[in-house]
């Protein structure tokens, strides 16, 4: 136990010594949250800037009009006299989407002919484009299902027969786990995890390879007392109790504060967070054992973390990318998280239904411990052998004084 927490105070004394380390460790992943959830607080898109060409001027177009102004998500904040102009605001960067009426528009509607809206959608962002052309279609279907309505009634049929001539088949969506399609409950959960992966991987893995370049690991088993064990747990101790407040800060207080929605258990979510840390923090200290060179650990490490985001499948299908990449995307402890966090802090599922992410990512604490631990064993017995060969090397030297 001595040996434990006089590692622990020489591993204290070195996080305390460097002013990056501190700021990576305690402030970037708060101040990082904290700028996403700002980002993404309003959740949901709203006032998208739309332009409508209204060829027609009828009562039937201006009612449409209006309709485009109820979604909620669109604005009309320009109205053009031609379709090439409509098409152009989109060049000058001032609408996301556009709708052209022709004139006789409202003739056609009433003399029994179809009659077309056009509706020009910018979906080089994919968020703008598929909310217009999301409630742009929920819209036009209740404007045509309206008229057609008008003109069955005209024919003396009665209410309840018109209704289901209208909507012969009715629709009864029921969208589950995001009902509001708000993207701070979708996005921000995401990126912080990503985030801290990066951050936790980066910094544990010059924890070891730093002690070869700072030409210390000597000084290292002397604090140990030549216990591996001693080493392992007294490096991780303060470093694991910095991110686990940083996971308490996050559920506990930011969650709350921005309104992030939490299904299910908050404390069984928090230990699943324990879990995937501490899973980051041993892959990264497994790495820290591949050189003696930190800057390499710190290239191997950006490797492996750099595609983590898209190839976990978090906002791409996983799934449906080539094999390859589905192959790399194990080899990371977010991809296996992200899948357990939206079980059990989205659909609020049970924690058997988690069981596969938690077993993987006690894999990833359990090996990356068991080769740090081999690696320590074996530099143990290099510097051991080299001090007895300097022991022996000394008193023959004596021995001949």
């Amino acid at each position: 136990m001595n040996a434990i927490i006089k590692v622990a105070k020489r591993e204290i004394e070195r996080i305390a010594s460097s002013k990056i380390y501190l700021f990576l460790l305690f402030i970037l992943p708060v101040t990082l949250f904290v700028f996403l959830a700002y980002i993404f607080m309003t959740g949901v898109v709203r006032d998208i800037p739309v332009a409508v060409c209204n060829l027609d001027n009828s009562e039937l177009s201006r009612t449409f009009i209006n309709m485009i102004e109820t979604t909620g998500s669109m604005k009309i904040v320009k109205y053009t006299e031609s379709e090439t102009s409509l098409k152009n605001e989109f060049l000058n960067g001032n609408i996301y989407a556009g709708f052209y009426i022709p004139s006789g528009f409202e003739t056609d509607i009433k003399s029994g002919k179809s009659s077309s809206v056009v509706v020009y959608n910018n979906t080089t962002n994919l968020i703008t484009g598929n909310t217009i052309l999301k409630d742009a279609a929920t819209f036009i279907k209740t404007f045509s299902a309206g008229v057609l309505l008008k003109k069955i009634r005209s024919k003396g049929i009665v209410e309840e027969q018109a209704m289901n001539i209208v909507n012969p088949v009715k629709i009864d969506s029921r969208p589950l786990y995001n009902p509001n399609y708000n993207y701070l409950n979708y996005l921000v959960p995401g990126l912080i995890p990503v985030m801290l992966q990066m951050i936790i991987m980066l910094l544990s893995a010059i924890l070891i390879s730093s002690e070869f370049s700072g030409n210390s690991l000597i000084s290292l088993f002397e604090a140990g007392e030549n216990k591996v064990y001693a080493i392992i747990i007294g490096k991780s101790i303060p470093h694991l109790i910095v991110y686990i407040s940083s996971v308490f800060l996050v559920l506990g207080i930011l969650y709350p504060f921005f309104k992030i929605e939490i299904s299910g258990s908050v404390v069984t979510l928090f230990l699943f967070f324990v879990l995937f840390i501490s899973a980051c923090f041993f892959y990264g200290l497994m790495i820290s054992c591949f050189s003696k060179n930190y800057l390499q650990t710190t290239e191997i490490s950006l490797f492996l973390n750099t595609p983590a985001f898209i190839f976990s499948g978090f906002i791409f299908p996983l799934w449906a990318m080539p094999a390859p990449h589905t192959w790399f995307a194990q080899l990371m402890p977010f991809t296996h998280f992200i899948d357990g966090y939206l079980k059990l802090g989205v659909m609020g599922a049970a924690v058997s239904s988690a069981m596969p992410q938690i077993l993987r990512l006690s894999v990833f604490v359990v090996i990356p411990i068991l080769v740090i631990y081999v690696f320590l064993l074996i530099h143990k017995k290099k510097i051991l052998s080299n001090t007895e060969r300097e022991y022996v090397i000394d008193r023959g030297e004596a021995a001949d004084v």
